[in-house]
């Protein structure tokens, strides 16, 4: 799914107008409780909500820019700095905002420190980093990308609003792909949203996993077996391994049977095992196949189909 188009809460409607700034996006997040320690003069809490995302209080990635702020119902304190542990991506430790995206998965923790001398703490979860963009119509978190060019950020999709210039090797949290050309990102050291190049940001690596899928074999049939693969399947061979490729194996009992590797154009007929025998195998951009024709199968016989490569 891509990342829900900027709507009223960040920006006004309509694509060619300039995104409103960063504080008319913000939604009141759920406030988190002031742990224990902080003392009676800092009464207040602190709340944590994601921007663009529908004020939401939980569920963060690495790399979602975050607004934290600090309430104090009786009026007697306020915030004068926020600092991270760890720090903010693109950004120092402690700032006058509050706003910043957490650099890495694990604990995130924050630190307000009040203008009457007294700090309060809170701590949060944050998961791994994104790396699918959205569509534009939903709250899926951003990914983080990398300018590697010397390029504009524009307010508006046709590019004919420049806010400032962004620099190879900054990063940005990118949303979704608003044309073939350009996308709708978050600058995390000016934070400010806007519209770039496609061409001068770059994702992450994609990370290759292993799809697969088993069958249980009957006697005396012949049908082809697929295991469905993710559109833009690439697969990955690791030190010679074989990417793509099928076992056959009694019961439970992985490992212990015969196995083949899958070529893109297809095999044939290979040994038989404890009467199954494949007859076809091969895979499409898409799917992987194996056909088996069986006799009488006087044990269980498992087929197993897998695939190692990134989508």
């Amino acid at each position: 799914m891509r990342p829900r188009r900027c709507t009223s809460s960040c920006r006004p409607a309509g694509r060619s107008h300039r995104w409103a700034v960063v504080a008319t996006a913000l939604v009141a997040g759920i406030a988190l409780a002031v742990p224990p320690a902080a003392s009676a003069q800092a009464p207040g809490t602190i709340s944590v909500h994601a921007l663009f995302s529908g004020g939401r209080t939980t569920g963060f990635t690495a790399g979602t820019p975050l607004q934290i702020q600090y309430s104090d119902p009786t009026g007697q304190t306020r915030e004068q700095q926020v600092c991270w542990t760890p720090a903010p991506i693109d950004l120092p430790s402690c700032t006058p905002t509050g706003t910043g995206a957490p650099a890495a998965a694990g604990t995130q923790q924050v630190t307000v420190q009040l203008t009457n001398g007294q700090s309060v703490s809170t701590t949060f979860s944050v998961g791994p980093a994104a790396s699918q963009l959205g569509s534009g119509t939903s709250n899926a978190p951003p990914v983080p990308y990398t300018v590697t060019c010397a390029t504009e950020l524009y307010g508006n999709l046709n590019q004919s609003d420049p806010l400032q210039l962004l620099s190879p090797g900054e990063h940005v949290a990118a949303y979704y792909q608003a044309n073939s050309s350009t996308l709708q990102v978050y600058d995390f050291s000016s934070n400010q949203p806007g519209f770039m190049a496609a061409s001068c940001a770059q994702g992450p690596a994609p990370q290759a996993r292993t799809f697969e899928r088993t069958f249980r074999l009957r006697s005396n049939r012949t049908r082809t077996y697929r295991l469905s693969l993710p559109e833009g399947f690439e697969p990955v061979s690791v030190r010679g391994s074989t990417p793509i490729g099928y076992q056959l194996y009694p019961g439970n009992q992985r490992g212990s049977g015969v196995g083949n590797y899958i070529r893109a154009g297809g095999g044939g007929v290979h040994r038989p095992f404890l009467g199954a025998t494949v007859i076809r195998d091969g895979f499409t951009d898409n799917a992987v196949f194996v056909r088996v024709r069986t006799t009488r199968l006087t044990r269980s016989i498992t087929l197993l189909i897998s695939a190692y490569g990134t989508s």
